[in-house]
C-alpha cells in the first residue's frame, strides 16, 4: 500500500475512533442524568418517552431509506434492537436501586463480555495490542468498581450486570452487521424497536397497575429527555453504528470504557460521589489501556509491527 494510501487508512481511524470516545463521553453524563429522571419518573415512562421522540426523528429523516430497505437490513436492526433494549430495561430499573457511579462502573463490564461474545458468535479474533489495552482497561475497571467502604452488592447492582451483557452483545453485533449493511436503517430500525417495546412494556404495566408514578412532564424533564432522545440515543445511534463499521468490536468496547470515567467525573459535580485513590488509579489505568490498543503499543515494543509491514501484512483496527 503507498503512503498516501496508509496515511488516508489511519486518518479513517481516528476520526472512528474519535467519533467513538465522543459517544463515551456523552454516555457518561447520561448516568447522572437517567439518575435525575428516575427520582420522579418510572423506567418505562422515561424509556418509552426517550425513545419515543428518537424514533420520530428517524422516522422523519430517513423515512426514504426505510422505504427502500431490504429484508436482512430490518432483520439486523430489529437484532440490535433488541440488545439494545435488554440493556436498557435491566439498566434503568438497576439504576433506580443502585448509585449513578455504581452503575457507570459496573455497566463497564461489557469490556469483558464484548471479545468473548464477538468471538464466540462471529469469530472475531481480536489483535494483541486489542488484548494488552483490554486486560490494562479491565484491571482499571476493577479498581475504579472495587467497593468503598460501607457499600455492598444490591439487587440493583446485578441488574446493571445484565445489562452490561446486553450492551456487550449490541456492540459485537453493531461492528459485525455495520460493515454489511446501511448504518441509517440498522440505527433507525433498532432504535423504532426499542420504542415500540418500551411502550408496550409501559402499557401493560399500566394496565395492571404496577407503574402508579405521576411521570410529570415539566421543563426541567422536558429539557433532560430532548438532550436524551436527540443527543444521546438519535445522534449516538447513527455515529455508533458508522463508527463501529470500521473497527472491532474489542477496540470499541475499549474505547467505551471511557464511559465510566466520565460518569464518575459527572457523579462527582452533580451528586457530589467521590472517587479515592484506588478508584483514580483505576480511572487512569482504563485511559492507559484505550491508549494502547490505539497507538498500537504493544505491537511497537515487540518489533511485530515492521516485521508485518515488511511482509505486507496488516492487523484489524
Amino acid at each position: 500500500m503507498s503512503e498516501n494510501g496508509t496515511n488516508a487508512k489511519t486518518g479513517k481511524y481516528w476520526q472512528s475512533d474519535a467519533a467513538l470516545i465522543m459517544l463515551a463521553l456523552m454516555w457518561g453524563t447520561s448516568h447522572v442524568i437517567t439518575k435525575d429522571i428516575l427520582s420522579t419518573h418510572s423506567p418505562a415512562f422515561y424509556t418509552t418517552a426517550r425513545f419515543g421522540i428518537a424514533a420520530v426523528c428517524f422516522a422523519l429523516l430517513f423515512s426514504r431509506h426505510l422505504l427502500r430497505s431490504g429484508r436482512r437490513e430490518v432483520v439486523q436492526g430489529i437484532i440490535l434492537g433488541l440488545c439494545s433494549f435488554g440493556g436498557i430495561a435491566f439498566y434503568v430499573a438497576g439504576l433506580s436501586i443502585t448509585q449513578a457511579s455504581k452503575a457507570g462502573f459496573i455497566t463497564g463490564l461489557y469490556l469483558v463480555f464484548t471479545p468473548l461474545l464477538a468471538y464466540l458468535i462471529f469469530r472475531t479474533r481480536p489483535t494483541r495490542d486489542h488484548l494488552t489495552g483490554l486486560a490494562i482497561a479491565i484491571f482499571g475497571f476493577i479498581l475504579l468498581s472495587f467497593p468503598g467502604v460501607g457499600e455492598s452488592v444490591n439487587w440493583g447492582d446485578l441488574l446493571v450486570l445484565l445489562a452490561a451483557v446486553g450492551w456487550a452483545s449490541h456492540i459485537a453485533a453493531t461492528s459485525a452487521f455495520a460493515r454489511q449493511s446501511d448504518v441509517r436503517v440498522l440505527a433507525a430500525v433498532q432504535v423504532i424497536t426499542v420504542a415500540l417495546l418500551a411502550g408496550a412494556v409501559l402499557i401493560l404495566l399500566r394496565s395492571i397497575g404496577y407503574d402508579r408514578s405521576p411521570n410529570p412532564v415539566d421543563l426541567r424533564f422536558g429539557v433532560q429527555i430532548g438532550y436524551m432522545a436527540i443527543m444521546v440515543t438519535f445522534v449516538a445511534a447513527l455515529v455508533q453504528t458508522w463508527a463501529q463499521g470500521k473497527v472491532s468490536s474489542t477496540h470499541a468496547a475499549i474505547l467505551y470504557a471511557l464511559e465510566p470515567v466520565t460518569a464518575a467525573f459527572f457523579a462527582y459535580l452533580a451528586l457530589g460521589e467521590r472517587l479515592g485513590l484506588i478508584k483514580g488509579i483505576g480511572a487512569a489505568l482504563i485511559i492507559a489501556g484505550v491508549m494502547v490498543s490505539r497507538l498500537r503499543l504493544a505491537t511497537r515494543i515487540s518489533g511485530s509491527d515492521r516485521r508485518s509491514g515488511e511482509l505486507g501484512l496488516s492487523g484489524e483496527v
